[in-house]
């Protein structure tokens, strides 16, 4: 059994640098203990995006959930519950494998799952394998946040939404602004939970920091995707 951390964004918090460090650098933290997942059923990306489209109820849309359903068939979309589950162990009996004793998962999408259900189903992904469950949330003051997560709609083409239910409604009253009910949220299924204060111009030092691991020595700080 080991811990698993699970980082939940939110978005425009830094979490692309963070998610492109830790790849970059995924050999040498192996060696210290901690375990990056280097792809999801066949999808080597950063982020684990494949987190968010399990988690979400089925009548619920995310930007992942969008693009994966135009790009894979009806039966990939079906059949990720049980492939997912599989790839998961596998990565687990990976880490152990490697003498790792942390796990970390990381997807911005996993901002975007609203109740306790959805926290309570991606949580049991990893709870048979897992001793203790870390979540990580960084919080960015409301109104840059609200005005980048706009912008970045606005350029993948996205419009904005009347619904207040869904992740592209950002009204000032948006569920996704709610920071108190985000964090009861979390702080109700995680055993621990970390709320690093967002910092533009380097989250990759604080949030190794809490994870506990130092940074390699003479690494730059990477800042990608700031232009939103």
């Amino acid at each position: 059994m080991m811990k698993t951390i699970i980082h939940v964004g939110q978005h425009k918090t830094g979490t692309t640098s963070i998610q492109h460090y830790l790849q970059k650098h995924r050999e040498n933290l192996i060696s210290a203990g901690l375990y990056v997942p280097d792809s999801l059923l066949g999808f080597a990306n950063p982020s684990h995006f494949l987190l968010n489209v399990f988690a979400l109820d089925s009548d619920r849309d995310s930007t992942a959930k969008i693009q994966l359903r135009e790009t894979v068939s009806e039966s990939f979309m079906a059949q990720i519950p049980d492939r997912l589950q599989q790839d998961v162990a596998h990565h687990y009996r990976e880490a152990r494998r490697l003498g790792c004793r942390d796990i970390l998962w990381t997807n911005e999408g996993l901002y975007l799952l609203n109740s306790l259900e959805e926290y309570q189903r991606l949580l049991g992904l990893f709870a048979p394998f897992s001793e203790t469950t870390q979540c990580i949330c960084v919080f960015r003051d409301k109104e840059s946040y609200r005005a980048s997560y706009m912008r970045q709609l606005d350029s993948l083409g996205l419009p904005l939404s009347t619904d207040p239910g869904s992740y592209r409604y950002l009204e000032p009253d948006s569920w996704l602004l709610d920071y108190k009910k985000k964090k009861a949220l979390l702080e109700t299924v995680f055993d621990k939970t970390s709320f690093p204060d967002y910092n533009r111009e380097d989250m990759i030092k604080p949030f190794m920091g809490i994870l506990g691991y130092e940074m390699d020595a003479g690494t730059e700080t990477m800042r990608l995707n700031t232009s939103l």
